[in-house]
């Protein structure tokens, strides 16, 4: 008898989840193939709709203020200049996430926004940047 094996076909995609420090409700927004925060601007892509805006200390997405966003899927990021210019390719991470303008990948700093000029300072290349794109690290589709 022979067994065959189907190979699910799976499409990298990125659920993002808004939550607070503790229990209580949560948004979750997506699936995105990838995801660009500009400053302080959450968009699907590089000049997409915004879909949440980050104020002081908090996050605000359909009219609702919270701590963090997170991703539920391993991702890969790096920052990009807008000039064509970018960062090495970090990750995979299991765990993402976005809080008060640092972002973690694996409980990790990469980045955080400088609050005087709005861009991205990413920790290990010590150069700012404006954009952070978060990509989906799962299998490609076939």
């Amino acid at each position: 008898m022979q067994i065959t094996q189907t190979q699910r076909r799976l499409q990298p995609r990125i659920r993002l989840v808004f939550a607070e420090t503790g229990l209580g409700p949560t948004v979750e927004i997506g699936p995105y193939p990838e995801i660009w925060v500009d400053g302080e601007t959450l968009r699907p892509k590089r000049d997409g709709e915004v879909m949440a805006k980050h104020a002081p200390h908090s996050w605000v997405v359909q009219g609702r203020h919270f701590f963090r966003v997170d991703c539920d899927s391993p991702v890969k990021l790096h920052f990009e200049d807008g000039e064509g210019q970018s960062s090495a390719l970090w990750g995979p991470f299991v765990h993402f996430s976005c809080a008060d303008g640092i972002a973690y990948g694996d409980g990790t700093i990469y980045g955080n926004v400088d609050l005087e000029s709005r861009l991205w300072y990413g920790h290990l290349d010590r150069r700012y940047w404006r954009y952070l794109v978060v990509t989906s690290a799962a299998a490609p589709r076939e």
